[in-house]
């Protein structure tokens, strides 16, 4: 995924905790908010409580794979941050893109059809 569709910056994530909408799952937590910008960004925090940093990058890694393979679908201007729960840990990649996809669709930013934007550049 491109530089530029990433949240990196402890501040941006702070932003998003604080002034955004929180949709939960048992497995993993949202934050989205609206951006001034023409596309979407994505943020994948996984504490230490999830397990050794072998399990936290593997399941990053699954994230933002299923954001990538998805990323047609999704609205513009939206700031969107996983928070990762302990239980996504034994979760196989089909749930977890079902449980994604889930919370992409109870926050209303996924669309069933491709959305007409700058997000078909290359991630």
């Amino acid at each position: 995924m491109k530089k530029s569709f990433r949240l990196t910056k402890n501040l941006e994530f702070k932003n998003v905790y604080r002034t955004g909408r929180r949709l939960t799952s048992p497995f993993f937590t949202m934050y989205i908010k609206k951006n001034a910008l023409g596309y979407s960004r994505l943020g994948v925090s996984v504490s230490k409580k999830v397990g050794k940093s072998v399990v936290r990058n593997k399941i990053k890694r699954r994230i933002k794979e299923i954001i990538r393979t998805n990323f047609d679908y999704i609205k513009n201007g939206w700031d969107i941050v996983f928070s990762v729960r302990p239980l996504s840990v034994n979760l196989d990649y089909a749930i977890m893109e079902k449980e994604v996809k889930t919370l992409l669709k109870g926050g209303r930013i996924y669309n069933d059809k491709k959305v007409n934007n700058c997000n078909n550049t290359t991630l």
